[in-house]
Order: structure tokens, then sequence, then C-alpha cells
């Protein structure tokens, strides 16, 4: 009988506000573990997740000015793969959501798993949910589309102007060298973001800048501009852009003529909606 100590990986996100963002199951996981490794952003969350496990290890020491993030990406991969295939039961508590632009709670599960060691993720309380929250915007309502900032710039998305658009780290637009750690850099993809946001909206189109509140004493920035403006915004790496919709789309009358309803009849529908 085989009585080695088989490693498993739970990966775990902390909230963007760690101090009643973390999950039970989250809590849980990093109280039980044998080691901890953390992705947070800031050290009010490191000492919340320290205080649940003494054993608790930052990655926050791979990072380095002008080193590619790519490459310090793979290194915690490889130090939490290699925590795991020594037999360890290890818990990786991320900022926000762990699956949500954290590109090593992936491929860690992916390796973990080639190994045939048990792998899973939680889901954590991401910037999303908390712009949903602050901004008072319902998904369903015009429909959403969400990208990052620069892949938005190089890609041939189809924007819909009807739907609402969220934008990511566009403090980075533009910046494809992955060592840049700082908002200064981003003059010529912002330029270039505004222009393509000129093809579907007007210039007095309101917008907004947002940022998570991190910590429970301090609130969301949430700036409203014009499209106009946009080029002149403060940013920092946290900023997200937020397009609201031009408005609904009329009715497609041929498709409701298939099914015989109404446009009342839909509306109708649309209404009670609490999920």
């Amino acid at each position: 009988m085989d009585t080695a100590k088989k490693g498993q990986l739970i990966v775990v996100g902390t909230g963007i506000s760690v101090a009643g963002q973390m999950t039970l199951a989250a809590k849980s996981h990093i109280e039980n573990a044998d080691i901890v490794f953390m992705g947070i952003m800031n050290k009010v969350g490191e000492h919340a997740v320290k205080n649940l496990n003494p054993n608790s290890i930052s990655l926050d020491d791979l990072y380095q000015e002008g080193k590619s993030r790519a490459v310090t990406y793979d290194q915690m991969v490889d130090r939490i793969v290699q925590a795991v295939s020594e037999g360890h039961k290890v818990c990786v508590a991320f900022y926000g959501h762990p699956g949500v632009f954290v590109t090593p709670s992936h491929e860690a599960i992916r390796r973990v798993r080639e190994l045939g060691l048990n792998a899973q993720m939680l889901p954590g309380v991401s910037a999303e949910d908390c712009l949903i929250a602050d901004l008072g915007i319902d998904p369903s309502r015009f429909g959403c589309q969400s990208y990052e900032a620069t892949q938005f710039l190089f890609r041939d998305y189809r924007i819909d102007p009807y739907m609402t658009q969220i934008i990511w780290q566009i403090g980075l637009v533009g910046e494809a060298s992955l060592s840049v750690l700082d908002a200064t850099h981003n003059q010529p993809g912002l330029v270039m973001l505004a222009d393509i946001l000129r093809e579907h909206y007007p210039d007095n189109h309101e917008l907004i800048i947002y940022e998570a509140a991190t910590l429970p004493i301090c609130e969301p920035k949430i700036q409203k501009i014009l499209l106009s403006e946009l080029t002149l915004a403060k940013l920092t790496l946290i900023s997200t852009l937020v397009v609201p919709s031009l408005g609904l789309p009329e009715y497609r009358q041929d498709r409701l003529a298939k099914l015989g309803l109404t446009e009342q009849q839909v509306i109708n529908y649309r209404n009670p909606s609490i999920n």
C-alpha cells in the first residue's frame, strides 16, 4: 500500500478588500494548509492571511524592476508545484478572484493535475463584482463586453455600443513588454484607445474610470469624464474604464414574429428578473 503523503493544491481568492470579502471556504483552506503562498497586493491583506496561518509565504520577492512578468509568473508556478510535489497540502491565496487576471493560478492547477494530484480553485470577490455593486450596473440590462486594454487595442474586436464596455488595466494600455509596473508609459496607447472609441461614441459620451476600494476604510474611486477628456485622465495600474451603453437597440420584429410574440410581452418577461 502506498502510504506516501500526496500533495494537493487549493487556489483561493481573498477578495479585493480582504477584510469582510474572504469567503468562509477560503478561510478554512488557508487555516488548514501546510503552506500558504500569497499573491496579495497589500501588506494588510498579507497580515490577514498570516493571522490565519503563520506558515504563509509571499510571492512578491519574485518581482523585480525591469524583469518580465512572464518570467515572474513562471517562477511562481514552479515554487507552487514544487511544494505540492513534495507532498504538502498547499493553499495559494491571490488578491481578488484567483481566476481573473491571475496567470499563475491557472498554470499551477494545470501542472499539478498533470502530476495526477488534486488541484482546485475556489471563487473570490473580483474587481468586476465590486464594480457592479459600486456603479449600480446590471450586466443583464444592456449586455456587457469585457476586454483587457492592450488586447482591445490590437485585436479586431467587434464593439457593440449598445452594450456596456468594461476595459481592464487601462493604466497599461498599449504596453506589451510585460516589464513595466507603473502607469506612466500609457499615453500613446490611451490616444489610440480614445480614437477607437470615437468610431462608436460621440465626444460628449460620459465614461467612468473606476478603482475598487482595497481597504475597508477606503472608498472606491469613481471618476466621470467625457470621451474627449480620456487622454488627459490620470490612471493607475488598477484603473478600469467603463463605457456605458448608448441605450437598448430596437427589437428585431422578424424574430418576434417567428415566435408569435409582441414587444410588450418581451418587456414584461424582462422586468421581473431577480437573477
